[in-house]
């Protein structure tokens, strides 16, 4: 393998590492804001987030070049063992930074997931007290009379 090509890929590699590292660090912003429920510090955090994936994006374009002037294959699930024995150290740094942020993101995701649940369920028990709710059922003789579930559940 050609110096030039390792010395270049380990620069990228070096600044992916601090990509992701930067990534963490806005994922991490975003739980938090998420669990304070500040809405529109986690909504100003999104352009930066974008940015962030956008980076480690770019940075996998730069490996498949890499691979392709090297004539490796970019989908070999192995392929740190291409890498001089430094760099696999940091392959394996960023492997574990990315699969941290992929933690966090889904965590995220979980929490955010079960609090629309939340609110989606209080939003369905406010319509049922609603009067808009009431309708007309009818007893086994066939006679109409106006039920509202909501009723029952404010008695209850």
């Amino acid at each position: 393998m050609l110096p030039q090509l390792q010395q270049q890929f380990d620069g990228h590699l070096n600044q992916a590492i601090t990509d992701a590292q930067q990534l963490h660090s806005t994922l991490e912003l975003e739980f938090k804001h998420l669990k304070e429920s500040d809405l529109e510090a986690f909504q100003a955090l999104q352009v930066r987030k974008q940015h962030d994936v956008q980076t480690i994006q770019l940075f996998d374009a730069l490996r498949t070049q890499f691979c392709q002037n090297t004539n490796l294959d970019p989908d070999d699930q192995d392929f740190s063992r291409h890498l001089a024995s430094e760099q696999q150290a940091k392959w394996q740094q960023l492997l574990v930074l990315l699969e941290a942020c992929d933690t966090l993101h889904r965590t995220s995701d979980m929490f955010m997931r079960t609090k629309l649940d939340s609110i989606s369920k209080a939003l369905e028990t406010l319509e049922l007290n609603s009067p808009i709710t009431s309708t007309n059922l009818y007893n086994n003789l066939g006679n109409a009379f106006s039920s509202n579930i909501g009723r029952t559940l404010i008695k209850a």
